[in-house]
């Protein structure tokens, strides 16, 4: 037995016309009385005194018409105030996954965080922790996460993007270092030294365009590579004891004595950035993907 022929009949119960009640429903008279005769058949039963529509042109419930428009009333008012509640329960427990690299500063995904949970309070984010910013976006493309903290660019398609920060690469050295009286740093000043680095597949594709203008001013960074480490804190430390000195993002701190992080310029007042954003799927809910363009 269909919801929706109870439904019709419970219309034209109240309405106790069949032209107001076909109207209502939006479908045509005809129908609505053949989904009344399916109903009775079903039932094995009439909800309709024949007679007094057919000689009267009346419409009237019969006595068990009259019973069952009560129950169906009743168990209908149930089934669609339990639907709205789970409705409501299913909103209040929508959990989206944050993908996050496993380098990020807590300050920025807490910041990021923030203002997803001020714009969403009903919802709540996991965060999930991927190896590197392009396994964010693989992750994002695989339908593993539903929003991520990634660097441009992307490498995956049926992406899309805001951005929420940009920052200069700078360079971190010991303060002891020659040119750590210096407020700036020319990359040609970096010729001769040697460099810590992160692995290769930590590290963000703008670290080719570095090697670029080393190269233009001739020099290699990439041969005096001297040590490569797979954390950051490692990294750190390895400048602090004088082994190398290192690219390092300008809003990443440092917090440590021994070292000092100088503005990297490249040529002609040059500087290259690394562009910060929240990364989702075209797929997201539109409603989410509207908000995450305008926080930002």
């Amino acid at each position: 037995m269909e919801l929706r022929k109870l439904k019709s009949f419970l219309v034209v119960a109240k309405e106790l016309h069949f032209g107001k009640a076909a109207e209502k429903l939006n479908i045509t008279q005809p129908a609505l009385t053949h989904q009344i005769q399916q109903l009775e058949n079903e039932l094995g039963f009439e909800l309709f005194d024949k007679v007094k529509r057919v000689n009267n042109r009346k419409v009237e419930l019969t006595e068990a018409g009259a019973y069952l428009m009560k129950e169906v009333s009743r168990v209908i008012d149930l089934l669609d105030r339990t639907i709205k509640s789970a409705k409501i329960n299913s909103e209040k427990s929508k959990q989206l996954k944050l993908g996050i690299p496993k380098m990020s500063p807590t300050s920025e995904v807490i910041a990021v965080l923030q203002k997803l949970q001020l714009k969403f309070p009903e919802t709540t984010f996991k965060i999930i922790e991927c190896s590197t910013v392009v396994s964010v976006q693989e992750a994002l493309f695989k339908g593993n996460i539903d929003i991520g903290i990634t660097t441009l660019p992307l490498v995956f398609k049926g992406l899309d993007y805001q951005v929420f920060r940009k920052e200069s690469l700078n360079v971190i050295m010991p303060k002891k270092h020659p040119l750590a009286k210096y407020q700036k740093i020319k990359i040609e000043q970096l010729r001769n030294d040697k460099w810590v680095e992160l692995t290769k597949d930590l590290c963000p594709a703008i670290l080719e365009d570095v090697e670029v203008f080393c190269r233009n001013v001739g020099f290699s960074r990439d041969a005096n590579i001297v040590q490569e480490v797979s954390n950051v804190e490692l990294l750190i430390g390895l400048v602090t004891v004088g082994i190398g000195i290192a690219i390092f993002p300008s809003y990443y701190p440092t917090n440590l004595e021994g070292i000092i992080s100088k503005e990297l310029v490249f040529s002609e007042n040059t500087h290259l950035e690394v562009t910060k954003i929240v990364a989702y799927k075209e797929t997201l809910e539109e409603e989410y993907q509207q908000t995450i363009k305008n926080v930002w």
